[in-house]
């Protein structure tokens, strides 16, 4: 499933066609629940921002490419759907036999289409696949498994290009993705042949008739009850498909002045089928290519061109026409803006004219079916494969559309390339800012943000692109384009994103729970006001945009640790997260878990809860730099029965990391799992599950910006059984039996924290904008700071690991003379410092510290200051000399 950049808000999303009905009998869709031949129809439910249009010549010849580069040659229906999603692109679900088909998408980045398959597909495609097919029962990895296949990942025997497969098992048939000589199986299902009939678009019109009468009767008398409010009236025509039927309607109720406005960036095609209408062509617009040069590139956010080439030409054509009301295209599902167009408006850039919008609740599948069934002339180039038929290089423009665009018009297309690359360095953009359509926006939006993350290009704290700076070079180009690793970070960027830190507090205790930035709060705020909802199976509009923005917090997550591979399960808490581990594996007498004397006691107890089962607990110590013993672990390991090992990624007393890839190896060479409490870690470094190499890795959301009672699960495979059973975690239930379902839900029974879930994706998000690298080297710097500083101080003995490329922002100390709790007390009342003080969860390692009333911790979050740091440090040396 697609991200929900697209998505309408709530209060914007019109209330009507969220799903599109289909005649199975005729095998056609529907714009009405009625079929011509009157048998019932069934729901399809639509993806928002629910737009359905037929897949004209040129997206069918593309869909028919793409198959046939996979499975062979692939018949298409003549009849086939294209609902837009949301996406870093062009992103259509494919409907085909009232199914879903696959998901087609454009890669901005790579240049290229992909189209995934659903299990829909399968009967249709496997007649007549020549390739792309893998028979697992010849896989010797999938023989020697026991148990469900599904969601697993196998060796591939022989070789197979990466990407979608169709997969055959047992006489069931599924899709899996093959990547670098391995094969994960998404999921398997019985598959039956049918034949179904295969109309064309002539039985579509006539099935759909009657509602295309009713769309037609309704337009035109929204046209006649408006059109005589002014002196004139018109038709404003753009040469696009609304707007042809608009011009349509318009005539038939008696209008017959349209005008076209040439910017002098429109297609040739355009141009000349606005020609063929009889239209009044105004070329009156300024010189967008002299204006480009002072104002720069016109963006989404900035679109200072329509000004010069469509407003101006308008206001001076309108003075000529006076007061005016003009019929316009424009339709609900069009764009955020149009999300709730009313009937008529004022345009509030020209007052003489009234617009009257007569078909804003078509989608596009309505308009098409209307111009064909009216047999009215379309412009050419929608037949092409282009969608949006305006300004050549509009920004609105898809990268998908531009491409095509380079290929139909070079001559055209060409100039504007060289514009763009000579303007990038001028201004010491990187050459993504032209080659992957980033000049698009001023401020990249969210979906684009994380593309130059994951790319290393550097953003401003607008979210504008970051120039090279002087020393750069004239020149930047993307190798020499500073990456996020080298930007320092300063904690002024973000401490205005927490509220509470302007009540001259110093906050010193993020390792038992740090505080949220508005954008996290604003998450939760905006799921309780605008689409709380149960997730699931539901079909209304508020429980898809809930089960949407919950699944896609699950992605964010998952790829935030590089676990995109794995399951991403959210739970309560990281101590949640162990338990579910801890009873969720079958445990046999003698099995032994090993442990260390750093962790918590949520990454102990549940351990040694174990006992009833007859398993044995080791503890693997430190030593005197309170590094973790791995001879010791080594010979545990090396004696044999061992099942888990269970170690903490940073201590929440020292600070101190363990070196987990080099457990993970010692793990891997004697058979052993391994659970890595990663709640200490990953508020404060880069952490990356597939780097850990790790079998289970556990987290809270509270200590990563996120709301409390969030955390995670993560498990490179479904190795443990669900811990609870109800509601939501199955796919199926029968009166004896029940089959669990597959991924995160398996593990997610009864209604979650939908708006924890939520937040905790913005969370990461916000994380991700920062870069954890950068905050680490912040952090490491302010620790070295704080045990140095304390270090000094007479009377005060600190607890911190001594390596620093093997610590956090985590410290511990003693004042000689004074409790750690009364210690704690005197920072808060008398400084506005607040640490922790006692035993952190955390007494067996207390005791073999030798501190019995354990220590005061002073722990650091992204938006620590050096003088914070500072003041704590004079704080406590003032405490020692008043002892």
């Amino acid at each position: 499933m697609p991200e929900d950049a697209n998505i309408f808000s709530v209060e914007h999303e019109p209330a009507v066609k969220k799903v599109l009905y289909w005649c199975d009998r005729c095998n056609v869709p529907l714009i009405g629940r009625t079929c011509g031949c009157r048998a019932s129809s069934r729901e399809i439910a639509l993806l928002p921002p629910h737009d359905v249009r037929p897949a004209l010549a040129g997206d069918t010849d593309l869909i028919k490419r793409l198959l046939a580069d996979r499975f062979g040659d692939i018949p298409l229906p003549r009849v086939v759907l294209l609902n837009k999603t949301g996406g870093i692109d062009r992103a259509d679900l494919v409907i085909v036999n009232g199914e879903r088909f696959g998901w087609l998408t454009f890669d901005p980045i790579a240049r290229q289409y992909s189209l995934d398959i659903t299990p829909e597909a399968i009967s249709w495609i496997l007649p007549h696949a020549t390739s792309g097919v893998v028979d697992l029962e010849t896989e010797p990895a999938v023989r020697a498994h026991r148990g469900r296949i599904g969601g697993k990942r196998f060796p591939l025997s022989t070789p197979v290009t990466d990407g979608t497969v169709i997969i055959t098992y047992k006489n069931r048939f599924g899709t899996g993705v093959v990547r670098d000589g391995q094969i994960r199986v998404k999921e398997l299902l019985p598959v039956e042949p049918s034949i179904q009939p295969d109309p064309g678009w002539e039985t579509v019109i006539e099935r759909n008739r009657y509602h295309l009468k009713n769309l037609e009767r309704n337009a035109v008398r929204t046209i006649k009850k408006h059109m005589n409010d002014r002196p004139c009236v018109n038709v404003s025509f753009s040469g696009g498909k609304d707007s042809t039927a608009v011009l349509h309607l318009a005539r038939k109720a008696g209008v017959e002045k349209a005008f076209f406005i040439d910017t002098g960036l429109e297609l040739p095609e355009t141009v000349e089928f606005a020609e063929s209408q009889g239209i009044e062509i105004i070329r009156k617009g300024g010189d967008f290519f002299e204006a480009v040069k002072k104002a720069g590139p016109p963006a989404k956010d900035r679109r200072w061109c329509c000004k010069l080439l469509k407003l101006r030409p308008l206001k001076i054509y309108l003075t000529g026409t006076g007061p005016c009301v003009t019929i316009q295209g424009n339709r609900w599902y069009e764009s955020w803006n149009r999300a709730d167009l009313d009937e008529t408006s004022q345009n509030p850039a020209n007052p003489l004219q009234v617009n009257v919008s007569p078909i804003r609740n078509w989608r596009a599948l309505e308009v098409f079916l209307y111009l064909w069934w009216q047999g009215v002339p379309i412009n050419p180039l929608y037949e092409k494969g282009l969608e949006r038929i305006g300004c050549y290089l509009c920004p609105a423009v898809l990268e998908s559309e531009y491409e095509m665009l380079r290929g139909l018009h070079p001559e055209l297309t060409g100039p504007w390339d060289e514009f763009l690359a000579r303007w990038a360095e001028k201004n010491g953009f990187p050459e993504t800012y032209h080659r992957w359509g980033l000049w698009r926006w001023r401020a990249l939006p969210p979906k684009m943000r994380e593309v130059c993350r994951d790319h290393g290009i550097p953003l401003n704290d607008d979210f504008t692109l970051k120039a090279a700076t002087p020393e750069d070079g004239a020149e930047m180009t993307e190798t020499k384009s500073p990456t996020t690793r080298e930007i320092e970070f300063n904690p002024d960027e973000i401490r205005r994103d927490f509220p509470i830190l302007d009540d001259d507090i110093i906050y010193l205790d993020n390792a038992a729970t740090t505080f949220s930035p508005e954008t996290v709060v604003e998450a939760l705020v905006e799921f309780e006001h605008h689409y709380r909802a149960n997730v699931g199976r539901g079909v209304h509009r508020l429980t898809q945009i809930a089960t949407q923005r919950y699944w896609h917090a699950h992605e964010k997550v998952a790829r935030f640790i590089g676990g995109g591979e794995g399951i991403t399960v959210f739970t309560k808490n990281t101590t949640e997260a162990i338990n579910m581990v801890a009873q969720g594996l079958s445990w046999r007498p003698g099995d032994r878990v090993v442990t260390t004397i750093l962790e918590h006691h949520s990454n102990l107890l549940p351990w040694r809860a174990l006992a009833k089962h007859g398993v044995e607990i080791d503890l693997i110590g430190i030593d005197a730099d309170y590094a973790l013993d791995l001879n010791a672990l080594e010979e545990v390991l090396s004696g044999g029965s061992v099942r888990l090992v269970a170690v903490t990624h940073a201590s929440n007393v020292l600070g101190v990391t363990t070196p987990v890839p080099e457990i993970a190896r010692l793990c891997r060479e004697h058979g052993a799992l391994l659970l890595v409490d990663a709640a200490q870690s990953l508020p404060h470094m880069p952490v990356d599950v597939s780097s850990l190499d790790c079998d289970f890795l556990c987290f809270s959301g509270h200590k990563i910006f996120g709301p409390t009672g969030t955390g995670v699960l993560w498990m490179r495979e479904a190795l443990i059984e669900p811990p609870v059973l109800g509601g939501g975690m199955v796919a199926s239930v029968t009166s004896d039996g029940y089959v669990p379902a597959e991924g995160y839900l398996r593990y997610e029974a009864g209604t979650p924290n939908i708006g924890g879930g939520i937040a905790l994706g913005a969370a990461v998000d916000y994380l991700s904008a920062i870069g954890m690298d950068r905050i680490h080297r912040h952090e490491e710097r302010l620790t070295a700071r704080l045990i140095e500083g304390l270090s000094a101080t007479e009377g005060v003995r600190v607890y911190a690991g001594k390596r620093p490329d093997a610590r956090i922002g985590v410290v511990s100390f003693i004042i000689d003379g004074v409790h750690p709790q009364e210690a704690a007390q005197m920072l808060d009342e008398e400084a506005d410092i607040m640490v922790r003080s006692g035993h952190h969860c955390c007494q067996p390692l207390m005791d073999y510290l030798g501190l019995p009333e354990g220590t005061v911790r002073a722990s650091l979050a992204a938006f620590t200051t050096e003088q914070e740091i500072d003041l704590l440090i004079a704080a406590v040396d003032e405490i020692s000399r008043g002892r």
